[in-house]
């Protein structure tokens, strides 16, 4: 672990254990992040994007478990480290903006005293400093009349004001690692491009290190530094956001950028990936993508691919990237 890599994920493997048997939601990832930097983990739902950031929050509840690997946090490993250490982490150093602001903020009280909360636990500010310091992260975040949506109750607001006011929460205590959850999903375009615009200017700001949970491409291409794929709980294609785009090697991954729709590209129809993701319990032997790879061969169905450097720092867990073998 290098001095600037502030989060390393080592071969984490998050199971539920249910009474149909074991589920294995996040199966072998391993990546880090380093300062300042932002990353993408990309895939289709019930790929294991969420449960990787749970993981690292150490929010998965029962009946998960992080089951196996290391989840290293400057260097210390905070899989095994107490609850009440984890608290004083969480909220503070790392921080978590969810997909869905109205179900994170609680109706009872308003958006200040939430924020005020927290800065208050962490920072061991008095009621008045919390207060100030609350304001003014509402003004940063572009909220207008700070003050008085400081004592508003978040059912009052729109959903760009409670992602916003979710931001300001997350940006309180100055965390130094910034997981944002499908953060802009349910807002329309033109809100969606002020608080991706926001979040950039706040890391350029405070050198924070964002990693980004998203299924949208364009927001991929316009934030972040380093791309990972994920499929049915495994990471299939990692590598920086330029060549991801310009060389992807993966055919699941190549099947994501063709479905995309291109402004430069008039097409009557949109190519998609056939079938679905394999729902939990049920992961197909051999390569996990075998049964809708328009590549498969049959060492697909019967051999698991590791993960393996094609070119420098561009991993793919593919057959079709062997020794000898063309890739598509």
């Amino acid at each position: 672990m290098t001095t600037d890599t502030i989060l390393e994920v080592k071969d984490l493997k998050t199971y539920f254990y249910t009474e149909n048997g074991v589920i294995p939601s996040v199966d072998g990832v391993t990546f880090d992040i380093k300062k300042g930097e932002t990353i993408a983990i990309v895939g289709e739902s019930g790929s294991g994007k969420s449960v990787t950031s749970l993981s690292i929050m150490g929010l998965v509840g029962s009946p998960g478990k992080v089951a196996g690997g290391e989840i290293l946090f400057e260097g210390k490993d905070i899989t095994k480290i107490s609850k009440r250490e984890m608290r004083k982490l969480r909220g503070n150093e790392i921080a978590m903006i969810f997909q869905e602001p109205l179900t994170s903020l609680n109706p009872l009280f308003t958006v200040g005293n939430q924020i005020s909360e927290s800065i208050r636990l962490h920072q061991k500010a008095s009621k008045e400093e919390a207060k100030k310091i609350a304001i003014e992260m509402l003004k940063k975040v572009g909220i207008p009349r700070a003050e008085k949506i400081y004592s508003s109750h978040p059912h009052l607001l729109s959903g760009g004001m409670r992602q916003r006011v979710m931001i300001a929460m997350a940006l309180s205590c100055n965390p130094k690692l910034l997981i944002a959850d499908e953060p802009t999903t349910a807002l329309d375009v033109t809100i969606q491009a002020q608080i991706l615009e926001l979040m950039r200017n706040l890391s350029r700001e405070n050198d924070t290190s964002i990693m980004l949970i998203t299924h949208d491409l364009g927001v991929v291409a316009e934030m972040v530094d380093k791309v990972i794929v994920m499929y049915a709980g495994q990471v299939v294609e990692h590598t920086d956001v330029y060549t991801l785009f310009k060389d992807p090697k993966h055919p699941y991954t190549k099947g994501l950028l063709d479905s995309t729709p291109k402004i430069h590209e008039l097409k009557e129809e949109l190519q998609s990936i056939e079938g679905t993701v394999p729902p939990p319990g049920s992961i197909p032997v051999g390569c996990r993508f075998n049964t809708r790879c328009p590549y498969a061969t049959e060492k697909c169905f019967s051999e698991t691919p590791e993960l393996t450097e094609v070119s420098p720092n561009h991993q793919v867990r593919c057959w079709l990237h062997e020794e000898g073998e063309v890739a598509i």
